[in-house]
This record gives structure tokens, sequence and C-alpha cells, in this order.
């Protein structure tokens, strides 16, 4: 601060430029990653590959991320996050039943409707957390606030969590691989939900997902 006239520098324009400069570049180098792993799985994500596809040094990789893995964290957190933006609303919902079939049928449903999506994530989850932290976090309150409710009667968090997630990227998979339809999004809400030991699985899935739909029954 400028003790004269008690302003705080502002940063200089050069130094904004750089900061978009980097975010740019870390993004080129996820978007490359994505369409490695979309095009030939998460094994090829090789820096080799990586660099490849976004025309980058391998000096600039290692600036951004110390290895692929970390990068495919990275990217996982990106993709769970922007889709946890479109759907936030869910949650506002009471029943956390009703929230985790929401969450479960629009995964898989955003992963038929993006293809490229819904392989990264799928193809992400063999080799690292399929979902960002934020996402984790919610999962997980979801579940213990449906054990405590006894909405959910399944033995622990993490038998929980497993059913949800393992059954989720199966379904998207099968979606993916053109072994089941669309309305297999509501096919397998309903069997984690009946897995967790929900007692209305099947009306749980009939509910809307749509913007309306979820207002209408939540929290005032």
């Amino acid at each position: 601060m400028n003790r004269e006239t008690g302003t705080v520098p502002q940063p200089s324009r050069p130094k904004r430029i750089n900061e978009r400069k980097r975010e740019q570049t870390r993004a080129a180098l996820l978007d490359a990653a994505m369409q490695v792993i979309a095009r030939a799985g998460p094994d090829a994500a090789t820096v080799d590959a990586i660099i490849q596809q976004a025309a980058v040094s391998r000096g600039t990789f290692y600036n951004y991320f110390e290895s692929p893995e970390t990068l495919l964290t990275a990217l996982a957190t990106k993709l769970s996050d922007e889709l946890l933006a479109h759907i936030g609303t869910v949650r506002l919902l009471p029943d956390p039943a009703d929230r985790m079939a929401c969450s479960v049928r629009t995964f898989i449903r955003t992963a038929a409707a993006d293809r490229t999506w819904g392989w990264v994530i799928v193809r992400i989850a063999l080799v690292a957390a399929p979902l960002g932290a934020t996402m984790r976090a919610f999962l997980t309150a979801d579940i213990e606030e449906g054990r405590a409710a006894r909405r959910f009667t399944v033995p622990s968090i993490q038998v929980a969590a497993d059913i949800v997630l393992g059954s989720a990227l199966m379904g998207m998979r099968s979606v993916l691989r053109g072994e089941a339809g669309i309305s297999h999004a509501e096919a397998i809400a309903s069997g984690i939900l009946r897995a967790l030991g929900a007692d209305d699985p099947d009306e749980l899935v009939t509910r809307p997902l749509d913007a309306d739909g979820i207002a209408a029954r939540s929290r005032p």
C-alpha cells in the first residue's frame, strides 16, 4: 500500500497478460488430454501424446503438471465441477435419495448427449478419481444424510460410494457402447437406490429433471 495515498498498487498489465496466457495454456493441455483419452483411452495420455495434440513443448507440460496422472486428476475435477455447476439446483432438494437419483440420471444422460465427455469420465475412472473433490464431498454428504434419515440402509459410506460410482460408471459405459438406450439412466438409478436401501426407487427416478421440476420440490 502507498503510505502517502492509501492506495493499493494494481497488478501491471504484463502480469495480467501472463496470468491469462498461463490459464489458456493449462486449458489447452487439459483439452488435449481430453481428446487423446476420448480417442484412445487413458493409457494413451502420455506426455508425448498430450504435447503433440496441444502443440507445446515437453518443458511447457511440466511447467503445469508433475505427471500425466496429475493432469488426469485435474481433468476429472474440471469435468465433474462443470457438470456440478450445470446441475447445481439439485443440491436444493431436501431428500438425499432424490438428489442421488437426479445426479446419477444426469451423469448417464450427459454421457449419452456428449460422448467425448462420457468416454473421458469412464476412462479416467480406470486410472484416477472420476470425480472432483467437491462432487465427492456431495456424494459423501448425501450418503451420510440418507443413512441418518434411514432413507438408506447400506452398512457403510464406502460401500455406498462404491455402489454408486461403480454402477453409474458401468451404466455410462453401456450407453456409450450402444448396449443400452437413454432410459438406462433411470434403470441404473433405480438399481442404485434399491441397493442403498431406499424403499421407493421406481418413483424417485420418474421425477422431473428439468429446472422447473426440481425447483417445485426444492427447499423454500
